[in-house]
């Protein structure tokens, strides 16, 4: 660990300016992996932006789309979404759909992210999960998924993006020319994880979800049955809360969560609080 009180040392800045940036690879993933958390905490006031890493230009079936107007059109839905959800801001960072690597330029431009909004929290993809599926076994009648490589690359990018980068006052250095000074995100939050340890009751937002997924309908189209399957999925989570965490929920979102940073003030309550055990 390098010497914070050396000579020309610049300070590594902690105290967050919005509670949560949630990162996804397309427009609308972020609904599925965290839009009634997102919702949640906005109306409790607190201050949510919302990054899509890619341009959305694969996201259809018709080949003859236009790119840009398709592009242009995605974001205007993301944008209703967000608004209905209560983002304060959505950035599109604009990489090619189908193709996202976790190059320098991908990085930075999270860097760059995180130092202007200092969440307190960075919601994004597992880049470790390949497949989410369910036994054959068990459930014989039903399909697995596999993770889209834009979103294994998106969690990468922000996570080699947070550590070192957003953080190390030696990376990216022509940032602090832009005044966007080194910050430490104090926790992160991954989406369709099997390594889940963190469940947020979202009975009260998940109609907003619902709502949110219906604006985009370049994806989704009329489809009745989208509503009914979010609930029968967050229905499915809270359950998994009861039996794993004895948490009463009707409806729920899970997360792997891990802890970045502790700010000292929180650090004192935990050894108080240690103490009186």
């Amino acid at each position: 660990m390098a010497d914070q009180n050396a000579p020309g040392a610049i300070p590594v800045v902690t105290t967050p300016e919005y509670e949560a940036m949630v990162i996804a690879a397309h427009p609308d993933d972020a609904e599925f992996g965290a839009g009634a958390t997102s919702a949640l905490w906005a109306k409790q006031g607190k201050k949510i932006v919302w990054v899509v890493m890619t341009d959305g230009t694969e996201g259809s079936d018709i080949p003859s789309l236009v790119d840009k107007e398709f592009m242009l059109t995605r974001e205007q839905e993301q944008r209703m979404s967000c608004e209905l959800l209560g983002g304060q801001k959505v950035e599109f960072l604009r990489f090619p759909d189908g193709h996202l690597t976790n190059s320098e330029a991908a990085r930075k431009a999270i860097v760059r992210l995180v130092r202007q909004y200092r969440p307190r929290v960075v919601i994004t993809h597992d880049p470790s999960q390949l497949f989410l599926a369910p036994d054959p076994d068990e459930k014989p009648n039903d399909t697995g998924y596999y993770n889209h490589a834009d979103h294994r690359a998106t969690g990468t990018i922000v996570l080699d993006a947070l550590y070192p980068g957003s953080g190390n006052p030696r990376s990216y250095r022509e940032l602090l020319l832009e005044g966007l000074q080194p910050y430490r995100v104090h926790e992160l939050y991954l989406f369709f994880s099997d390594k889940i340890n963190t469940y947020i009751d979202v009975s009260e937002t998940i109609d907003l979800k619902e709502k949110a997924l219906q604006c985009h309908v370049t994806q989704f189209g009329p489809q009745s049955e989208l509503a009914e399957r979010l609930r029968e999925w967050a229905a499915g989570t809270a359950k998994e809360a009861k039996e794993k965490k004895g948490l009463d929920m009707q409806y729920a979102e899970a997360f792997h969560r891990i802890k970045l940073f502790v700010p000292p003030q929180e650090e004192s309550k935990i050894d108080l609080s240690e103490a009186q055990q």
